[in-house]
């Protein structure tokens, strides 16, 4: 079985209107929205073997922030062709990914992210696939499972998708 995490990045600051897209860092409530997840994937001790980040400065600190938390060296891979990446493109990234991974994370952007999680969702736990259909937001978060041996063969609706949570969905009482 292949476990494929889709985080979309925490939110970003938009107060620099000169500022390049590539260059928006996080926002104060963006960095609220990481410590959410990393809890949350830190008590569903979540160890990905790979992480696959955009190098935008949003997706870095959200992955540098969940990142310190898991308290793991997990190899990542910063890729110029992930930002802003289609559906297409992610899933080639996807497919081209090594044999002996088992668990991957991919951080990325919207609408490319989105896109590619209804792509693969075949069928889901209760209703994570009506809300994330609904709205993927900045935080968002899709654990879907694959009954497959090689990411080599992911195809549409070939995966499970075993949960799907935002940031304000998680227990904020530590925040």
């Amino acid at each position: 079985m292949l476990r494929l995490w889709l985080l979309r990045h925490a939110k970003s600051a938009w107060d620099d209107p000169g500022l390049d897209d590539f260059a928006r860092s996080l926002a104060p409530r963006g960095k609220k929205a990481c410590r959410r997840l990393a809890r949350h994937l830190a008590e569903r001790a979540v160890r990905p073997d790979l992480v696959l980040c955009s190098p935008a400065q949003r997706t870095r600190q959200t992955w540098e922030r969940l990142g310190k938390r898991l308290g793991v060296d997990i190899e990542t891979r910063f890729d110029q062709g992930l930002y802003l990446a289609d559906a297409n493109a992610l899933l080639a990234n996807l497919r081209a990914a090594p044999t002996n991974c088992r668990e991957l994370m991919l951080i990325g952007h919207n609408p490319g992210l989105e896109d590619l999680a209804e792509r693969l969702s075949g069928s889901a736990a209760g209703d994570a696939l009506e809300r994330l259909r609904g709205k993927y937001p900045t935080g968002g978060l899709a654990e879907l499972n694959f009954p497959l041996k090689r990411w080599a063969d992911l195809s549409p609706k070939s995966g499970f998708l075993a949960s799907f949570v935002t940031p304000a969905m998680l227990d904020s009482e530590t925040d």
